[in-house]
Parts: C-alpha cells; structure tokens; sequence
C-alpha cells in the first residue's frame, strides 16, 4: 500500500507527471525511506547531495543560502527537496530543516540513472520536462528584459 501512496505522490510532482503508473512505481520502489530528527539539515546550503526528497510525512523549512534574498518557505507532504540532485551534480542554494520527525523517499542520483537506462523513456520524458522549463524561464527572463529596456533611458538624454 505505502508503495502504491508514493508512486501517486510522485505522480503529482511536476517533473514526474505524465509517467506511466508501472514507472512510477519502478522509481518509487528503488527509493529510500529516509528520516530526519527535529533540528536536522535534509539539504545544505552550500554542499553537493546525490539525492532529492520527497517528504511523505512532517514539515521542514527552507532557508536560502543569502538571508536578503528570499522568505523562509514551509514545505510538506509532496514536497520535492532537492530536485536537480537527483539527476546531476548541483550544490545546493538553500538550507532545508526538519521543524518536526520528518520521513522522506530519498530518490538517489545513481539508481535512478539505473532506472532509466533500462527504460530510456522515462529519460526521454524527464528531459523535456527540464526543457519546457528551460523554454518557460527564457520567455519570463525576456519579459523582464522588455521592461528593464522601458525604464532605461538613452545617454543623450539623460545628461543636460
């Protein structure tokens, strides 16, 4: 039962979403149970992890690695830590703690590399995956681009 729960779970994670049930099940059978203590790290800011976490129990918090830049974020049950982690090598930007006993599915680089060279489908679908995000992050940057060009103002008339 509690596979069949996490291979759902994984289902409603963006990057997951739109793999078969039996691969969803294959990457939630090849995790690991994994849990923290109250007060401890499940990422750390600054550090290379070879996993990500999908919590299935407890809440942590994020804190980014430059205090300035964002709020303290609370993350739950579904939440994925870590994601890029699991694919390549990444040094993290934020600081996750457990608030509370957290329990985790520890999706580890190397296996789910496994995992995909036996069924390069699911490759294939995480890739485009990371692209459309990478295409979404363009059109956004270009956005911000745009607007930034509207409020600059040309050299000869900005001194008298």
């Amino acid at each position: 039962m509690a596979l069949e729960t996490n291979a759902e779970l994984l289902g409603r994670v963006p990057i997951f979403q739109g793999l078969s049930r039996r691969q969803l099940a294959t990457i939630a059978a090849n995790g690991k149970e994994t849990f923290f203590d109250a007060g401890a790290a499940i990422l750390q800011a600054d550090t290379s992890g070879t996993a990500a976490y999908l919590l299935l129990n407890g809440f942590a918090v994020a804190e980014p690695l430059n205090q300035n830049e964002l709020a303290k974020e609370v993350l739950g049950y579904g939440a994925l830590l870590g994601e890029l982690a699991m694919l390549v090598e990444t040094t993290f930007s934020v600081t996750v703690w457990a608030r509370c006993q957290v329990r985790a599915l520890a999706l580890k680089r190397d296996v789910l590399l496994d995992i995909m060279e036996r069924d390069p489908t699911i490759a294939c679908h995480l890739s485009e995956k990371l692209l459309q995000r990478l295409l979404s992050l363009a059109v956004d940057l270009r956005k911000v681009d745009a607007q930034f060009a509207e409020l600059e103002f040309p050299l000869d008339r900005a001194w008298p």
